[in-house]
């Protein structure tokens, strides 16, 4: 056989380096000299990076450098074509994309913050501390708990970050409470309240 490549190679197969269209001209040797050509088309497959992930309330949106056809997951087992997800439970996570060829992957961590609205201290070993999950992953961070008066009642940081209910020892009663939290100086005060209930 005779090979006859658009790159002006004779060899049976070749290598190329850049996407594209490809044809090659394969001929019989005598005395048949029958020729037929075959058309291939080369797509680079890119490998992902990821850019950022956005962190909104409880959703996490991976977003990459580049695009293709990717998958993404955050536990490395489960994947999904979407880079959305929706994760109630505050804590840090991982997120994977994989090109779905198998032509390189990334990850990268991100937090989620989970305020309660509400708790029971009744020492039944479920919900019994306010715990605003996530924030341990924060060094910055800063919670200041008050009463419906405005009395400061309790703060909280990444090191000391649950309320058991109680002020100098002594359980405050069920009601309404408010809180001012703050990740870091770079971040604005959220603002909010949640009920204790005995």
């Amino acid at each position: 056989m005779i090979y006859d490549w658009s790159t002006n190679e004779t060899s049976q197969t070749i290598s190329v380096s850049e996407p594209g269209t490809y044809s090659v001209i394969v001929t019989s040797l005598p005395p048949e000299n029958c020729s037929k050509t075959k058309t291939i088309t080369v797509t680079e497959l890119l490998s992902p990076q990821i850019q950022e992930i956005i962190v909104n309330n409880t959703t996490a949106t991976v977003i990459t450098t580049n695009s293709g056809d990717f998958e993404y997951s955050i536990d490395g087992y489960n994947y999904q074509n979407s880079n959305i997800f929706i994760i109630p439970e505050g804590g840090q996570y991982t997120a994977y994309v994989r090109e779905k060829n198998g032509c390189g992957s990334d990850f990268d961590t991100f937090v989620i913050i989970t305020i309660p609205e509400y708790f029971t201290p009744n020492n039944d070993g479920y919900n019994d501390l306010w715990i605003i999950k996530g924030l341990a992953y924060y060094e910055e961070a800063e919670v200041k708990l008050f009463d419906r008066y405005g009395k400061l009642i309790a703060f909280l940081n990444a090191i000391n970050y649950s309320w058991d209910g109680n002020l100098n020892g002594k359980q405050l009663p069920s009601d309404d409470y408010w809180y001012v939290f703050r990740i870091d100086r770079n971040h604005p005060e959220i603002k909010g309240h949640f009920a204790l209930k005995r």
